[in-house]
């Protein structure tokens, strides 16, 4: 009685073994990539940041993943020499256009509050081609 138990351990293990091991399908790979994204861009995680058009901002976050805004006001003549910052409302997460305020400065001047229009996360080669720089 032991052994088959011990045969049925054994089998179930390498079941669990190759199902473990089986590498997505080429169209799963698109749903392992947008799992992986957060919707949030966390503030206490903002890595780089990218102009890329008088409208058009993105964000990365330390770990890669994009985050595309849309900007408006004074922020529209931007560069990426400008310095960028954010004036959060209540929490520290940019979900939605209205969680977060950009905060610009040229040259150490005083910073200037813009509106972000929208907020979205984007996959990696999305931004690639947005972001020619990178």
């Amino acid at each position: 009685m032991a052994g088959f138990a011990i045969a049925g351990l054994i089998a179930g293990g390498l079941i669990v073994t190759a199902c473990a091991g089986t590498p997505p399908a080429s169209g799963d790979q698109a749903s392992v990539q947008a799992k992986v994204t957060p919707k949030c861009l966390d503030a206490r995680n903002i890595g780089r940041k990218h102009v890329v058009d008088d409208h058009t901002l993105l964000v990365y976050d330390t770990w890669g993943n994009p985050y595309k805004m849309d900007i408006g006001g004074p922020c529209k003549s931007m560069t990426d020499f400008s310095q960028i910052g954010f004036e959060f409302n209540g929490t520290n997460q940019i979900c939605q256009a209205h969680d977060a305020m950009i905060l610009r400065s040229e040259n150490g001047e005083r910073p200037v509050k813009c509106l972000i229009n929208s907020v979205e996360p984007i996959t990696r080669e999305a931004a690639t081609l947005l972001d020619k720089d990178n």
